[in-house]
């Protein structure tokens, strides 16, 4: 599958791409916390953690939808990729952690430089050569270098080391760099939007309006235990109530594809996905065509493929086949029952 088809075949991606298309999205800006690391605010309305907004910006690079741009950067664990650091400065000599720091004083009348400890006494500061008291305008601050109370060595620049939240140890040479990117539309990528996206509420609106439980752009959990997204999922009759319908299998899944092509991944994909919820049917609707493949694997799988260009047609078909897979399982269960 491309990147392209499976961008368009995600629905929590037809979701966002569907909100900048409106006009609700523009720049995806990253906001940086020592908490929370990179998020992308934005963001969270549609998707349920930071791995899956990594996940979906990087697909949408790669299909060519979102263009990254670099606006900062962060060290990171190479190990796993934790920004939490902790750092402690060594000896560069013999690596002990027993250091001190002090400032280095001068006293430019006499010419004494020392550390400022031994220009303190209970008087305030002295020049311990001249003895003359000094203020603030009599002495300078040269440096503040470090002092390695083990084997005495006195230095400017110590060797860091670095200690990231899950314990690894490491050196600042091995410090993982990444940038950090903000995500605009690619240039000339609207027109594509206008064509690839689709409303999933106005595909559900008739089929609630019929009394069945619809949702779009839904998530069932499956025999597996892995919650499967789907671009809607029809649970049954209103009366049956709406609120114990997650502790039901689906009786309709369904797959909303806006690439120009529907191909033999994106079946075994939805059936896969529908053989786990336990869905009674699976269905496919598109604003694109169907390869031949495909269309032969939807028959032997049971997945009724909805065609149209034309966004109420498409919606009118979806509301027809939905009806009639519910009352061929209806039937199929009166048969069964008086069997």
């Amino acid at each position: 599958m491309s990147s392209l088809s499976k961008v368009l075949s995600n629905p929590k991606y037809q979701a966002l791409l569907k909100a900048m298309k409106d006009g609700k999205l523009d720049a995806l800006e990253p906001v940086m916390s020592f908490e929370a690391g990179v998020e992308y605010p934005k963001l969270r309305e549609f998707f349920d953690s930071t791995s899956e907004v990594k996940e979906a910006l990087d697909e949408l690079v790669e299909a060519g939808i979102l263009a990254p741009e670099v606006v900062d950067n962060v060290m990171v664990c190479p190990h796993c990729r934790t920004h939490k650091l902790m750092v402690r400065a060594l000896c560069p000599a013999c690596g002990s952690l027993k250091l001190s720091r002090s400032a280095v004083i001068e006293h430019p009348s006499c010419g004494h430089m020392d550390f400022e400890g031994k220009f303190r006494s209970e008087l305030g500061m002295i020049c311990p050569r001249c003895g003359k008291p000094l203020k603030g305008g009599d002495y300078r601050v040269l440096s503040k270098p470090y002092r390695c109370l083990n084997c005495r060595r006195v230095f400017s620049e110590p060797r860091m080391e670095y200690f990231c939240s899950n314990g690894h140890r490491l050196s600042e040479d091995s410090l993982a760099f990444e940038s950090v990117n903000a995500y605009k539309l690619s240039p000339g990528k609207r027109a594509l939007l206008e064509h690839v996206t689709v409303d999933v509420e106005e595909l559900v609106k008739p089929l609630r309006e019929e009394g069945l439980v619809a949702e779009a752009r839904a998530t069932a959990v499956g025999r597996s235990g892995v919650a499967h997204d789907f671009s809607f999922v029809v649970w049954g009759d209103a009366q049956a109530g709406s609120e114990d319908k997650r502790e039901r299998p689906p009786l309709l899944v369904g797959s909303v594809h806006m690439s120009k092509r529907v191909t033999a991944p994106d079946v075994l994909v939805l059936y896969a996905k529908a053989f786990d919820v336990g869905a009674q049917a699976k269905l496919i609707a598109t604003r694109g065509t169907v390869d031949e493949e495909a269309r032969g694997l939807a028959k032997v799988y049971g997945i009724e493929i909805v065609e149209s260009r034309d966004p109420k047609e498409l919606a009118e078909k979806v509301k027809e086949r939905v009806l009639k897979a519910i009352r061929q399982g209806d039937a199929s269960k009166s048969e069964a029952a008086r069997g």
